[in-house]
């Protein structure tokens, strides 16, 4: 068996990086641990970090399955504002809000369609 102590960090494939950092940025308020390497840059929101990684193409499988890359939990009321933030920022909404168990998700797109799932359960 082999043991580990936790994640280190989530890849996420994107074709411009500046546009991705600013999106992660501005959306979760991520902030840049890492930017001294070429191609890539490692983001925090203690205690989740991001490797976003630039690509030529991103060919997303689990986005043209309409399957989220990354899934973040919150409470009800941060769901029903972060509803009006994206909406504010015109941010594509691919799903939802819709009803899940006891609580409520959303699926939306960063800008490079890799697909964001917030939720909440009660």
């Amino acid at each position: 068996m082999i043991i580990v102590e936790g994640i280190s960090h989530v890849t996420l494939a994107v074709t411009d990086l500046a546009a991705s950092v600013k999106f992660y940025s501005e959306i979760f308020d991520f902030e840049i641990i890492d930017d001294s390497h070429k191609g890539y840059v490692v983001m925090t929101l203690d205690p989740i970090k991001v490797k976003l990684v630039q690509v030529d193409k991103v060919a997303n499988q689990l986005s043209a399955s309409k399957v989220p890359s990354i899934s973040f939990e919150m409470d009800i009321d941060d769901f029903t504002d972060a509803i009006a933030e994206l909406e504010d920022k015109e941010i594509k909404i691919i799903k939802g809000p819709e009803s899940l168990d006891k609580g409520e998700y959303l699926i939306f797109s960063d800008p490079d369609n890799n697909l964001i799932e917030i939720f909440y359960q009660g």
